[in-house]
């Protein structure tokens, strides 16, 4: 499949940025600031820097997508396809299930190819988030979960009932890069209070239309 971008989404991407910048770019250079320089990961999807104050992911292309955390309640390490690919199977399984009496927050993106939020076709996006508006909200849903098919990069954000038995702690976010080979790296913060500033966390419809 052919990843590059027409002139259409460039253009469309190119505003998101100008957005982008003018609103969080003071947050987002805090954060990086704080970071350090650390090891830095990237593949054809996503960066990641990660250093033992904290670490942070932006997408290459979609910069309104950016996370980050400055704390010691993160953990970093390598895992397998399989390994991958059940958590986020786990979290696909367990959106079917979430309502406003289990869910606080409940959010997950994948992206398959380097066009992922770009072209819908080839990303999976759930956002659930009941209690940011007075009326409850059905879930936001774009693409659609590939089984068995590893992302170039994902992100899970969990604040509800089901956190522990799909994330494997109480609550928090996991993002997975792939990598060349069998060895994929996969960071878990362990909270989201303090210094976590998570863009993604702003209404999707904001962030993705």
């Amino acid at each position: 499949m052919d990843d590059k971008l027409d002139p259409l989404q460039k253009v469309e991407l190119a505003m998101i940025r100008a957005e982008h910048q003018k609103r969080f770019q003071v947050m987002i250079n805090t954060i990086k600031e704080m970071v350090g320089e650390g090891i830095e990961y990237r593949n054809a999807v996503v960066r990641v820097v990660v250093s033992d104050k904290g670490a942070y992911y932006e997408l290459n292309d979609l910069p309104e997508e950016f996370c980050g955390a400055v704390s010691d309640e993160l953990e970093r390490k390598f895992v397998t396809p399989i390994e991958a690919i059940a958590l986020l199977t786990r979290t696909a399984a367990a959106a079917a299930r979430v309502n406003a009496a289990n869910t606080r927050q409940f959010s997950v993106i994948a992206l398959y190819t380097r066009r992922g939020l770009v072209d819908r076709k080839n990303c999976y996006v759930f956002d659930y988030s009941p209690g940011a508006s007075a009326r409850p909200a059905a879930p936001i849903v774009i693409g659609r979960f590939q089984p068995d098919v590893m992302p170039l990069f994902f992100k899970v954000k969990i604040d509800a009932d089901c956190a522990e038995e799909v994330l494997g702690f109480k609550g928090g976010i996991a993002f997975c890069m792939a990598n060349a080979g069998d060895r994929h790296l996969l960071i878990r913060i362990l909270s989201t209070g303090g210094q976590v500033t998570d863009l993604g966390a702003l209404p999707m419809a904001e962030t993705i239309h």
